[in-house]
């Protein structure tokens, strides 16, 4: 009996500490993704009477000028989505299918009901 008890606490505690290294990774990577100060600097620059903000993330230099830029592009382009497409298409012919649907159920109950 005391053989099960031991085996269970030492795989119990083996998987604890699984799981608090496991969140402690994962906390870990998510800052790293989001940026925190710890990770990247953020600096002022004046250049020819503009401000401009950059950020400095292991010898990469954006700044927000070029990511106006990005932004930009991104509106401009218009992307197309065949699965976002197709949903829409679906979800007109369903709602104009019910709209049938419903129309013809309220008018055969009214005619009855006349």
């Amino acid at each position: 009996m005391t053989k099960f008890f031991l085996k269970c606490f030492f795989i119990t505690t083996i998987l604890f500490l699984g799981i608090l290294v496991g969140i402690q990774m994962a906390s870990n990577n998510i800052v790293k993704m989001t940026g925190d100060e710890s990770y990247s600097t953020a600096t002022i620059i004046k250049n020819n009477d503009v401000t401009t903000s950059e950020v400095i993330n292991e010898d990469d230099k954006i700044t927000s000028h070029d990511l106006q830029e990005k932004q930009q592009q991104l509106e401009q382009i218009e992307t197309f989505n065949l699965f976002s497409q197709m949903g829409v298409k679906l979800s007109d012919a369903l709602d104009h299918l019910f709209s049938n649907i419903l129309t013809k159920i309220t008018n055969s109950v009214a005619s009855v009901l006349t």
